[in-house]
């Protein structure tokens, strides 16, 4: 499954039974809403499909497809796939920040290193004792 846009799910499959009927579902993975309700696909004589669906990628940003055979009864995929929109698509809302601001920490604490590896040199030299 691929999301090269922002308004479409491409999906394929390949090396599957051939001239079988399947059933295919999409779902949101973080609200768990069905985006593509059970939908017939159809292999080739070769084992394969692929098909196109709208979708709005901002609202959906990560699906979750799964294959079945018409019966319901069998998954066609041992694993799952799994699709997120392209970065650049417009998200509804974006993540906060959560990493840290290290920069100036980092600089503060380098010069005070300094500044303590000085004193302690001239402590000793002051003492006497080899440095």
């Amino acid at each position: 499954m691929e999301c090269p846009v922002c308004d479409h799910v491409d999906v394929a499959g390949h090396g599957l039974e051939p001239n079988a009927a399947l059933t295919l579902t999409i779902t949101d993975v973080k609200s768990g809403q069905t985006v593509l309700p059970e939908t017939r696909v159809s292999t080739d004589s070769s084992g394969s499909f692929s098909r196109e669906f709208d979708m709005d990628l901002a609202k959906h940003p990560t699906l979750l497809a799964n294959l079945y055979e018409p019966s319901g009864s069998t998954l066609v995929l041992a694993a799952h796939a799994n699709a997120s929109a392209p970065a650049h698509c417009r998200r509804d809302a974006s993540l906060p920040y959560t990493g840290s601001h290290a920069g100036l920490s980092a600089g503060a604490a380098g010069g005070l290193l300094a500044v303590g590896v000085g004193l302690l040199l001239i402590t000793r030299r002051r003492s006497g004792s080899p440095a």
